[in-house]
Order: structure tokens, then sequence, then C-alpha cells
């Protein structure tokens, strides 16, 4: 069983191995230069990564069989290398969706335990929180309708309709160059000041860190999950252990009457 293991891991390690390397090859397909003169090589490359993807994956379908799609990261993988496999189908209509082979990379996710833990801490906290994005998104809803009314006319570049309004309050949430957008109107509004401003209090001090701290309750939860599955796992192998020691300690008794 430990061999087994063992090389389980070992083979789990060595495509751990080739996801990083085609990462650095997808890396260099960006650069127009090393194109020019490494393209055709670059292009096999990667056809023998995603032949390497495939046959890997088909592998694990045959030995794991119907269990293996009772597994989420076997799904999530399974999904991964089907869809990278669809540039070189030739499906008509796909558009440029070579562009989508680099997703082979979160293939990471299901492979490193770091990654699971942090995806998994990811997932519960979009379940957790969800109430409260809605939330936001519904205050950010309210006040680009309010702010197009007001402001529509004075400043069309930002508010000049409801989806323009919604980009610009989304852009305000992030704190980035709201200055820019608040002063000019200001100059001509003197309460519009503390009009984003309780739109920055709302979402940014209160929403948003309210889904911070569900994130992060997420990912403790997720450690004592963790946690509590090695200790599961740790009693069954000492309890197999015992076992084993107490089923040959008695057979060596039986030993010694018999002789």
């Amino acid at each position: 069983m430990v061999q087994k293991n063992e090389n389980g891991g070992t083979f789990r390690r060595v495509v751990d191995f080739v996801i990083l390397l085609n990462a650095v090859t997808l890396g260099l397909e960006t650069y127009s230069n090393v194109m020019k003169e490494y393209g055709t090589i670059l292009h096999w490359i990667d056809l023998a990564f995603i032949s390497f993807f495939a046959v890997e994956l088909f592998a694990r379908v045959v030995a794991g069989r119907r269990a293996f799609f009772l597994n989420s990261w076997n799904v999530f993988d399974f999904v991964v290398v089907a869809v990278t496999i669809l540039p070189f189908l030739g499906i008509p209509g796909l558009g440029n969706v070579s562009a989508f082979r680099a997703i082979r990379l979160l293939r990471l996710l299901s492979s490193v335990y770091a990654f699971r833990h942090v995806l998994r801490a990811i997932v519960k906290a979009l379940e957790g929180s969800f109430a409260v994005m809605c939330v936001l998104a519904l205050m950010i809803y309210v006040y680009s309708v309010i702010s197009v009314h007001l402001f529509g006319d004075t400043d069309p570049e930002h508010f000049e309709n409801l989806h323009i309004a919604a980009f610009t309050f989304f852009q305000i949430m992030t704190l980035d160059a709201w200055t820019d957008i608040v002063r000019p109107l200001m100059g001509i509004y003197p309460l519009a000041g503390w009009f984003f401003i309780s739109f920055i209090v709302i979402t940014v001090f209160v929403l948003l860190s309210i889904i911070i701290a569900v994130a992060a309750e997420a990912i403790n939860h997720s450690k004592d999950d963790e946690s509590e599955e090695e200790i599961r796992i740790t009693d069954e192998r000492l309890q197999s252990l015992i076992g084993a020691a107490i089923a040959d300690a008695l057979s060596k008794i039986e030993e010694g009457r018999k002789a």
C-alpha cells in the first residue's frame, strides 16, 4: 500500500512539473520575437503537452471508471483538459479559443494541497456572502439610477445612463481615482461629495468588510475541516496498525500453544 501511494505521489509530481513547463512555453508564446524564431517548435511542444494531459486524464478515467466522476477535483480536471483540447478539434465558430489554452494551468489547483485549500475556502466564502453581494449590487443599482438623474446632464462621461453609471460606481467602490470624478461635480453641486461618501461608507467600509470577514471565517473552517480529516485518517491508520499487531500477537501465541 505504501509503495502504491509513493508511486501515485511521484506521478502527481511529474504531472505538476509538466504543467509548470507548459506555463513557461505558454508565456513564451506571448512574445512576437520569440514566435518568429521558435513558433513552429513551440507549437509542436504545445501539441506534446496537450497529448500528455489527454493521455494522463484518459488513463485516470479508465482506472477509476464511474468512481472517477464522483470526485469533484477529477471532474474539474476533466473540464479543464476538455476545454484546452477544443482548439485542436477544428470546430468552426469557436473563434480565437486557442487563447484559452492557459486554462490548463488551473490543474495546479486540484493537485497542490495549499491551492485546493484556498479554492475550497473561496467557494465557501461565496456561498456565505451571496446575500451580502446581492445587497452590494442593489446599492450600486440604486446609486446609479439616482446619479443619472442628478449628474447625467452635467457629466455624461460618467453618468449618461445606467450601465455607464454602474461602471463608474464600481470604480468608485475600488477607490480608484474616485476624487477625479467627484471633485468637478462638487464645484457645481456642493453636497455631491456627501452623496458619494455615503456610497463609499456603505459599500467599502461595511459590505466589503463583511465579505472579507466571511472569507476569513471560511478559510478558518476549511483548516478545521482539513485537520479533522487528517485526525480521522491518522486514527484509522493507528487502528489498522494496532489491529494488525494484535492479530500478529494472537497468531504467535497460537503457534506457541501448538508447539
